[in-house]
């Protein structure tokens, strides 16, 4: 059972899901006998009922020996390079970016109108320490920005959904090369790897205009695939 697996009905795909995440699907109802499940290294998808120790135990007359009909497509890894992954396209992506920023900005308006507030009421009448107040409650409000940045696209991307809001609403999900969730880790150097991407004059973020696999700077560098859902 070890590995990434992805689930289909109705000719439609979800996933990918760990083995616990499959377990977990399963034991909810959300799985049932009749559904089609996949795993790298399976020549072909088959129904959930075959999975010893999936469901619980059915007489199963058939086994899927041969591909089950479903216009379902096996998942593409780097044994087989591009083959169903679909790549978004620049303009979504300039868009989610776009609602991203502003969520985040949002996000940060009211901490740090408090955080002004408070530098403010420190600083008294004294026109040398309300300078340094100044200054103070600006970095205060920057390193505070960062830290809601990073829970914000850490959180976001690593979920279920495998996206900021932003990505979410124009349809786009942050995949690792292989297509499957990434992790807090990859999730956190991707975030980092944008301030990269910003000391290029913007070519970083222009770069899925003629990359390959539409790929921007901080793409390349944390190993993620920017996805159509």
């Amino acid at each position: 059972m070890a590995g990434i697996w992805y689930v289909g009905r109705n000719g439609e795909r979800s996933g990918p899901f760990s083995e616990t995440e499959l377990r977990e699907q399963a034991a909810r109802g959300r799985i049932g006998p009749a559904d089609l499940v996949w795993r790298e290294g399976m020549p072909a998808w088959v129904a959930a009922a075959t999975i010893p120790g999936l469901l619980p135990a059915a007489p199963v007359t058939n086994p899927y020996a041969a591909p089950a009909t479903s216009d379902l497509t096996v998942p593409a890894f780097q044994g087989a390079p591009g083959e169903t992954l679909q790549y978004a396209e620049y303009l979504p992506r300039v868009g989610a970016a776009l609602l991203d920023g502003l969520f985040v900005g949002l996000m940060g308006c009211v901490p740090g109108f408090f955080i002004g507030v408070v530098f403010v009421a420190l600083a008294g009448n004294d026109p040398d320490a309300q300078a340094t107040a100044g200054v103070l409650a600006q970095l205060c409000a920057q390193f505070v920005g960062i830290v809601l940045g990073v829970i914000y696209y850490v959180t976001l991307e690593t979920s279920a959904k495998q996206g900021t809001w932003g990505k979410q609403i124009v349809g786009i999900r942050v995949t690792d090369l292989e297509g499957r969730r990434i992790t807090a880790g990859r999730a956190l150097g991707r975030y980092f790897a944008r301030w990269i991407t910003g000391l290029t004059c913007g070519i970083g973020m222009l770069m899925p205009l003629w990359t390959e696999k539409k790929q921007t700077l901080h793409d390349m560098i944390s190993g993620c695939l920017a996805l159509k859902k």
